[in-house]
């Protein structure tokens, strides 16, 4: 019995330690890899009696650098570095030999604080590879000459070398030239949000966005997170709100660029904490680029209209062979929006997560994400010809068309509408006849200090 006793205790006693966890959370909102949410092109049937016939596709970027003011974050939480080992030397922290060990191996990578915002070589691959996988499923596409393959990037960095590395992938092996547009200044099929008025003063600027982050920040569960990362950590150091969420990016960051997808900076979080942190981005760009205001889907509009456009002109003999556009999330939520998917009942709100939530940036606003669309020409019987539409988000079917596609009648039905797209409520002068109902409470008052969240 005592020896039975002995070996409760030692099992009851074991650290459950992060660098050997064999089943670490895989979620991390806009900065999940491409691959731990991806579907694959190759493994979806064409609409029977079919043969694709054009691809349009939108495309965020891929894997990234952080931003400037994310990076400053970063590396004064990266300075806390010695401070983290010396606790666990003097007995006061709470974390494994081996997590320690890890952290003894890490050193700043200070080309971060010259390179934000610019993508990685895993970012690089994650847009090679799609188009690789197109390239394999659509053998039949790679000829022609070159006005028949339109690729186009905003004007950024990370976007411009995510289309390089797409069209690397789609060539590679392949004796094909494909047309690469210049970038614009100013691009209102891809990027509309960056000169709409509308957009940056009441939306990106506005108060409904400042008002549900603050109240995410100082809800009790948050709190919790800091002072038990304060706990475990052991350190002198006090760690407020703005450092816990840099250790936070750090973790997402510098995992994503290692093969086991893992990083010591992710240790002192429990997957409760890491599902609470996701929760961050959801409720950000919910407000930023979703459902929060009637801005955002009316954006999301234009470059449906591009979609049906160059459809319609593949049907009456003209278009393309490959369309393909490389933006942001912000883009991408945007579409998702104006598409209707993903849309919350109640909405989003800082201080309610709801565990069934369709509106999940990890699993729409990862890096590569993308709207794929194939128009697929038919024999239906005989000689009678038509047209079936298949859409993918992710390389994974969506409830717009069913797997065997849309009829060209339906289509027209659902993205038609798209074709009077324009940008005038953008400006200030322009006045908004439905009152967005998802309109947070008055920023005058206070954010609730009780939070009523579910739990996964």
């Amino acid at each position: 019995m005592l020896r039975l006793l002995l070996v409760v205790l030692t099992v009851v006693n074991v650290r459950a330690c992060y660098w050997n966890a064999q089943c670490t959370y895989q979620l991390f909102g806009s900065k999940t890899p491409y691959d731990t949410v991806r579907g694959d092109i190759r493994d979806h049937p064409l609409p029977a009696h079919c043969q694709a016939v054009s691809i349009w596709t939108l495309n965020r970027h891929g894997n990234r650098n952080p931003g400037t003011s994310v990076t400053v974050g970063m590396k004064e939480v990266a300075d806390l570095r010695d401070e983290i080992i010396n606790s666990y030397l003097s007995g006061t922290s709470q974390l494994c030999a081996q997590d320690i060990e890890d952290f003894r191996k890490f050193n700043w990578n200070s080309t971060l604080e010259t390179t934000q915002s610019y993508l990685t070589g895993v970012g690089y691959e994650e847009l090679y590879d799609i188009a690789k996988r197109i390239r394999e499923k659509y053998p039949h596409l790679l000829y022609g000459s070159a006005d028949k393959f339109y690729l186009r990037p905003t004007n950024e960095q990370r976007t411009i070398t995510s289309c390089a590395a797409f069209a690397h992938g789609f060539t590679d092996g392949k004796n094909l030239n494909l047309t690469i547009d210049e970038p614009r200044t100013r691009d209102d099929v891809i990027r509309p949000y960056e000169n709409c008025d509308r957009y940056q003063q009441d939306v990106k600027a506005g108060p409904t966005l400042a008002y549900q982050l603050d109240s995410y920040f100082i809800s009790p569960e948050y709190i919790a997170i800091q002072n038990a990362v304060q706990y475990r950590l052991g350190l002198s150091t006090k760690l407020n709100a703005s450092s816990i969420f840099s250790m936070y990016e750090m973790c997402r960051f510098l995992r994503s660029w290692t093969k086991t997808l893992k990083s010591p900076w992710c240790a002192p979080f429990t997957e409760q904490d890491l599902i609470t942190l996701e929760y961050y981005d959801d409720i950000r760009h919910y407000y930023r680029n979703g459902y929060g205001s009637w801005v955002n889907e009316n954006l999301g509009r234009l470059p449906l209209k591009d979609l049906y456009d160059n459809f319609l002109d593949v049907v009456q003999g003209k278009g393309r062979k490959l369309n393909a556009y490389f933006t942001h999330d912000t883009m991408m939520e945007m579409v998702f929006c104006a598409l209707g998917l993903y849309k919350e009942d109640p909405p989003i709100q800082a201080l309610l997560m709801d565990p069934e939530r369709v509106w999940r940036t990890s699993y729409i606003g990862a890096f590569s994400g993308n709207l794929m669309a194939v128009l697929n020409s038919c024999l239906e019987s005989g000689t009678q010809h038509s047209y079936k539409v298949q859409l993918f988000i992710n390389e994974k079917p969506t409830p717009i068309c069913p797997l065997t596609g849309c009829t060209w009648e339906e289509f027209q039905e659902k993205f038609k509408p798209f074709t009077n797209a324009n940008l005038d409520f953008c400006s200030m002068t322009y006045v908004h006849d439905v009152e967005d109902e998802h309109t947070s409470p008055s920023t005058n008052a206070a954010p609730p200090t009780k939070a009523f969240w579910n739990w996964y």
